[in-house]
């Protein structure tokens, strides 16, 4: 028989040395990443997918590397991944820099617990999830229990998916279900209507569409209601969608959003819940950004006035709890709603059985993903997370007044909390362009300035590695802009304010390489939409000779 000392020195078995000095090395690497060292206290160090696909271009290697090399690996990759808890990363969250949820994530990874079954599989994980939803239970308003009430599966009115995508499509299925519930055996050809959902598309996640695909109910069978121009849905088209189709029992569900994905702004959840009522329609509140709102009091009630009302909610830790991926959670208010997708309902019901794989859709094994923030939840307790959401919403507002006094960008809505879209637009030049009849030719051409601009300034800063902002197209809904293109999609940046360890003084460091580059760039765009506007003839003045601190 051969030696099994190679095998030995690299298999986990709690009792060497030599273990836990290579994993205080792990950790220790884990630590240089958050405090920047191995990434030249960058954001990122920038390198092309080009660059990226010829350096890993090594074929199945026959034969391993040591430790130290192992070691010099994990530190190639910190090097070249990007940190979204750097204080100069301003774009899509989380942060992930809760240190108990970074405690919990790492010693679930050692237990290695397996979600799908309570019995030689996850016996105390088990009732941690089960009570983790019940505390998400409290914080939405829906009725709540202490662990030792709960009699049965049957009881557990919310699970744990990979992300917002995931609970949006087990949202969507499990009203799709309550409303006709013979599609379980006969399947949707045996339903004598077409199922239809409503929701606002210009402020909606994509995961409805894919959802609607995937669950093969067609992207055609969503139907769009007005948006406002404060990016929430309109109520008053809502309403008539819902009026038209009394009697049709063909609309399931209602979607309301709560800090859509690109504004963060917030539907007003009550009235949108009694139109529901009113017209007896599932709604579901996708609360991916504003769950952490829930934390506080005061923007709950501010902001999610109503939730409880919702059949369904989506929350995301992932996105605004500081906690690593994956984190999101499908909650329901009526707390049997996942026994309809049981092989056994009866041992569901009568708690003969406690294995969640029971009674989770789409999931069969997965990690105890949920120490994660149970672990911080019960290390801070709601009243100190609450405080962080607060003070997140001060620095969000510290931002926005930043963005508006540079007068270098045109934000595209008011801001609800913690998120917000702009474009490179300086007020002096749009003063101009406002005064002026334009042909449609002009304000196309102005667009694409707008966008050029926009995509230039924030992909220089990017590749920098200096500071990070998001980047993607909005419709501008409220006409900001002020070019009545409507069904145009413009580039924009974007800022999310995620990290508790900001400081206006951190703030206002990552800001300051935005406007040099706007600074930078000011007169190249006066020169250009001069030209479109003028179009050879005398030319305005569009520069300002006096204005805020900086300009020239």
């Amino acid at each position: 028989m051969k030696s099994n000392k190679k095998i030995t020195n690299n298999f986990i078995s709690g009792k060497s040395e030599s273990e836990q000095e290579f994993f205080n090395k792990i950790i220790d690497l884990g630590l240089k990443f958050f405090s920047g060292e191995i990434r030249d206290n960058k954001v990122l160090k920038y390198k092309t997918p080009e660059a990226f696909l010829k350096e890993l271009k090594d074929t199945l290697p026959a034969n391993g590397i040591d430790d130290d090399t192992v070691l010099d690996t994990l530190q190639e990759i910190g090097e070249y991944s990007i940190s979204q808890s750097d204080l100069n990363y301003i774009a899509f969250p989380d942060s992930a820099n809760s240190k108990h949820a970074m405690a919990g994530e790492i010693f679930s990874k050692f237990l290695n617990q397996n979600l799908i079954a309570f019995d030689r599989s996850a016996t105390i994980a088990t009732f941690i999830e089960i009570q983790l939803i019940e505390w998400l239970r409290e914080l939405i308003g829906y009725d709540f229990k202490p662990t030792s009430e709960i009699k049965s599966l049957s009881e557990v009115g919310g699970m744990w998916t990979t992300g917002g995508h995931m609970s949006n499509h087990i949202a969507i299925m499990s009203a799709l279900n309550q409303k006709y519930p013979e599609i379980k055996e006969k399947g949707l050809t045996s339903l004598s209507v077409t199922p239809k959902i409503v929701l606002s598309g210009k402020i909606s996640h994509y995961s409805y569409n894919s959802a609607m695909h995937h669950l093969g109910l067609g992207n055609a069978n969503i139907i769009s209601a007005e948006s406002n121009a404060d990016f929430t849905t309109n109520l008053n088209d809502l309403e008539n969608i819902l009026k038209e189709h009394v009697g049709s029992n063909d609309v399931f569900m209602v979607v309301a959003v709560a800090g859509n994905c690109r504004t963060a702004c917030i539907d007003n959840i009550e009235k949108i819940a009694q139109i529901c009522q009113k017209y007896n329609t599932w709604l579901h509140v996708d609360a991916c950004h504003g769950g952490s709102l829930l934390f506080s009091n005061k923007l709950k009630g501010r902001d999610l006035k109503g939730i409880e009302m919702a059949d369904s909610v989506a929350l995301d830790p992932h996105k605004g709890m500081f906690v690593t991926y994956p984190s999101s959670y499908v909650m329901f208010k009526q707390r049997d709603n996942l026994v309809k997708f049981t092989r056994y309902p009866e041992q569901v019901r009568n708690g003969e059985s406690w294995d969640l794989g029971y009674i989770t859709p789409f999931f069969g094994s997965r990690g105890f993903e949920s120490l994660k923030i149970w672990l911080m939840i019960k290390a801070l307790g709601k009243d100190y997370l609450g405080e962080v959401v607060e003070k997140r919403d001060e620095d969000a507002q510290f931002v926005w007044n930043k963005i508006e006094d540079s007068r270098y960008f045109t934000n595209f809505h008011e801001m609800d909390f913690y998120r917000m879209a702009f474009v490179y637009y300086p007020k002096d030049v749009k003063s101009i362009v406002d005064q002026e009849e334009l042909t449609d030719k002009q304000k196309l051409s102005i667009k694409s300035c707008i966008d050029k601009y926009t995509h230039k300034i924030n992909q220089e800063l990017y590749e920098s590695g200096d500071v990070c902002l998001d980047e993607f197209k909005l419709h501008d809904i409220g006409d900001t802009i002020g070019l009545n293109l409507s069904s145009e999609r413009y580039f924009v940046m974007s800022i999310t304010v995620g990290n508790p360890l900001y400081t206006e003084e951190s703030l206002s460091n990552s800001l300051s390489y935005l406007f040099e580059k706007a600074k930078h760039y000011h007169k190249d765009i006066h020169k250009e939409i001069n030209e479109i506007i003028f179009d050879g003839k005398e030319q305005q003045n569009l520069i300002r000779s006096t204005g805020p601190a900086g300009w020239n």
